[in-house]
């Protein structure tokens, strides 16, 4: 019965499509974002694409391990500015017009441009970089963060991207899970059944389980395996502040892969949120459009609410208590999780689950106590 409801799901062309152009647009933008999206230049010379990265791996290897004055130094000395940064443009046309000045444009030196240096303008006119005031103050010098080449340090909005389709394939591929019988009707047929009810809500949420993992899997995935085959794994031992992650400030300095695996972790327990939710709406609705747009609505209803209401309102007790609940919503959970301390996480974690077993528990319920007419 668990190869036959999989088949039952997976035979529908719109699910199947769905996951099809999720996938298929992670792959382009991601690509967009890297290989497409690299510039480099070194006294004039331009490097573009996989070169430039091949370069800029090059020219970090030199600085790599943990991030001190002296680092930052070394590098603003050998290189200096950069001359592609203030207004960067990584088409060949910008890279062209950047590399007419002299100079250099890399990884390092756009790095210590962006998080110690301050903009000015140059005797030229351009817009240029010097090193701001006071930055040997700052609280990443202690040595513990490492530096390395993580690449354009946007993995976060890779993911959040792969994220959010794979949770849209996942409520279109299961919104029809319970009320395709309401609406054919085979539920007056299953459920009198010696196994009709109970079981069969177990089973077809264990296949609805697996297919939100596959779904999570595949975008997600695809997103980790193309940022280690382009920038290499050793960026994966970069502090994850570095790397750009939206960490909690205390934590800036774990690896990034280490945060990562937190991130999936998180995107991974939402995925099972958003499967268990959605059959919950597909067990409560009499035919599968009225269960999609329901689910579509309670994904993104929490996130819209907490912008457009709370976010306008005081912060007292009861507001923050709300934000910690819409939160723990799939949309968000997997960014707050990474960014929150561990006792918030602990609690957003509780919220989650608790809302998991509550909406499964529902669904089971309204589905197996079904009457037939």
């Amino acid at each position: 019965m668990f190869r036959m409801e999989g088949y039952r799901i997976l035979s529908r062309k719109v699910g199947l499509a769905a996951m099809a152009v999720s996938l298929l647009t992670v792959w382009y933008f991601a690509l967009g974002n890297t290989i497409w999206g690299e510039g480099l230049i070194e006294e004039g010379r331009i490097y573009y694409g996989a070169g430039a990265i091949a370069r800029d791996r090059e020219i970090a290897a030199e600085f790599a391990g943990p991030l001190t004055e002296d680092t930052v130094r070394a590098i603003w000395e050998k290189y200096g500015p950069p001359v592609n940064c203030a207004q960067r443009n990584t088409s060949m046309e910008g890279l062209e017009a950047a590399a007419k000045t002299g100079g250099n444009d890399n990884y390092c030196n756009r790095f210590v441009a962006e998080r110690f240096g301050r903009q000015v303008q140059g005797e030229d006119g351009r817009a240029t970089y010097v090193l701001a005031e006071g930055w040997t103050e700052s609280a990443y010098l202690s040595g513990e963060h490492i530096f390395g080449y993580t690449g354009a340090r946007d993995y976060w909005d890779r993911f959040l991207f792969a994220y959010v389709l794979a949770h849209i394939s996942i409520i279109v591929l299961l919104s029809p899970m319970f009320s395709e019988d309401y609406a054919c009707r085979t539920a007056d047929i299953i459920l009198p059944t010696a196994k009709g009810r109970l079981a069969l809500w177990a089973r077809r949420m264990g296949v609805a389980c697996t297919l939100a993992s596959v779904c999570f899997l595949l975008p997600c995935g695809s997103v980790f395996l193309e940022h280690v085959a382009c920038y290499g794994a050793e960026s994966l031992g970069a502090s994850s502040w570095i790397a750009g992650l939206p960490v909690f400030f205390g934590r800036g300095h774990v690896p990034m892969g280490e945060a990562l695996a937190a991130l999936c972790l998180g995107g991974w327990v939402s995925s099972l949120m958003v499967a268990a939710l959605t059959c919950a709406v597909s067990a409560c609705c009499r035919h599968s459009f009225s269960s999609l747009v329901r689910s579509l609505l309670l994904y993104i209803g929490p996130f819209a609410f907490l912008r457009l209401v709370l976010d306008g309102l005081p912060r007292g007790f009861v507001n923050i208590l709300l934000h910690y609940f819409c939160y723990s919503f799939p949309f968000s959970y997997p960014g707050m999780f990474l960014e929150a301390p561990d006792k918030d996480r602990l609690f957003m974690t509780i919220i989650a689950l608790s809302v998991t077993l509550a909406g499964a528990a529902l669904g089971a319920c309204r589905y197996c106590s079904h009457q037939v007419r």
